[in-house]
């Protein structure tokens, strides 16, 4: 079953942009939406004078950085504290190691290991913000196609 919008835009109920579609009531709207969003995203594409699609694709940019960021932070938390420490422990036995490298070793081991309890316990932040730049980044990258059928 597919719907058909004011707009001239067809969805299918269940695509992942059906809601960002159905909110603007014209292109032009989600267009205006979208170069305002950039305006406060990416406020040096003002600085000189650019087209609507330059500023289109500046933020297409922005946006698929923090998707591959968010993407990464996801894969990251899969690293679990257990390999960690393994690794840690295989250091530390090397004959070859100073006593300075191995109290500097365990610092940043420390940070690590922080740094994996707080992704962990915050991944659902994560998944959130991953979902939300990605529905803009579809959004955006529509806008940019429907530029090229102009």
């Amino acid at each position: 079953m597919r719907e058909v919008l004011n707009n001239q835009q067809i969805v299918c109920p269940g695509d992942a942009t059906q809601f960002m579609h159905a909110i603007f009531s014209s292109d032009h709207e989600m267009m205006t939406f979208y170069l305002t969003l950039n305006r406060f995203i990416n406020p040096s594409s003002y600085l000189v004078e650019r087209s609507d699609r330059q500023r289109l694709e500046d933020l297409e940019n922005v946006l698929f950085g923090n998707v591959a960021a968010f993407e990464a932070v996801h894969h990251f938390k899969k690293i679990s504290v257990k390999d960690v420490i393994k690794g840690f422990g295989m250091h530390m036995m090397n004959m070859q190691v100073s006593n300075a490298n191995r109290m500097q070793s365990a610092n940043i081991m420390g940070f690590f290991i922080d740094c994996i309890i707080d992704t962990t316990k915050n991944s659902w932040q994560y998944k959130q913000m991953y979902r939300v730049n990605h529905l803009h980044l579809e959004n955006v990258r529509y806008l940019l196609n429907r530029l090229n059928e102009e």
